[in-house]
């Protein structure tokens, strides 16, 4: 005997059958037809939701197997957050501690990364405001850049910016790829592939503290032993300009 009050024991199995019909029986004193309504309203909320949020995952199922894989999320029970914006976060975690969700498609935890990143970023609370005097490309060898905090770099096992419904790689790639997703001053979501050499460049500028440009560039062509520092260093100036303009780096200190 459950020694919850009844009503509450009411609430957990109405929830429960919602969350998974076929394991949990309907509280026998609600109709099926009733309970259907609940049943196909909760799916369909969350199911919207979701699809809102990851628009290229939706687009790789059909509305039988999509509404599958919402119900092996919703009876989970990883939605245990009352905000809704929240959810699509949670359904990332799903993703990547359930990756049996799905296993004909082994990417899929990295693009629901990928695509709540760029949801994450457009609404984040954060306004970029431009300097009052622009900066220069000295400015930004001779004093520290800032990177964005509206910037995000990371490393995926999969192509995701380029996966599609005609294009779902079941191998991963043979090197890490290395995605810049930013968000701008007007806040436009931008994503960029980057070389190894500039993934490294932007963490070591996300984790500098006081270096200038100039010696972030320096400190990398002496860890690399490249042949030409200077050479190096005239296109890391370079990359570094175009960030400027990209709005990646917004400021110096």
């Amino acid at each position: 005997m459950s020694n919850k009050p009844s009503f509450k024991q009411a609430q957990v199995d109405f929830a429960a059958h919602i969350r998974d019909p076929q394991n949990n029986p309907k509280p026998a004193s609600i109709e099926d037809r009733r309970m259907k309504i609940y049943r196909d309203l909760f799916i369909s909320s969350i199911g919207g939701l979701l699809a809102g949020s990851f628009p290229v995952i939706r687009s790789l199922y059909t509305d039988a197997s999509w509404e599958l894989l919402v119900r092996k999320y919703f009876k989970k029970e990883h939605n245990k957050t009352p905000h809704f914006p929240e959810i699509p976060r949670e359904f990332v975690t799903f993703l990547q501690t359930n990756p049996e969700a799905d296993p004909n498609k082994p990417f899929l935890y990295e693009l629901a990364h990928y695509e709540w990143l760029e949801l994450h970023l457009e609404k984040h609370s954060i306004e970029l405001k431009r300097p009052a005097e622009p900066i220069s490309a000295d400015q930004l060898m001779n004093e520290s850049p800032v990177i964005s905090p509206l910037a995000r770099l990371n490393s995926y096992a999969f192509p995701v910016h380029k996966i599609k419904a005609s294009f779902q790689p079941t191998q991963a790639a043979e090197t890490p790829i290395y995605l810049t997703v930013w968000r701008d001053q007007n806040f436009q979501i931008h994503f960029s592939e980057m070389t190894p050499f500039s993934a490294l460049l932007l963490e070591k500028l996300m984790n500098n503290k006081s270096d200038s440009g100039h010696q972030v560039l320096q400190q990398l062509a002496i860890q690399h032993q490249h042949p030409d520092p200077e050479q190096f260093i005239n296109f890391g100036e370079q990359v570094i300009t175009q960030w400027l303009q990209q709005d990646i780096i917004i400021s110096i200190k």
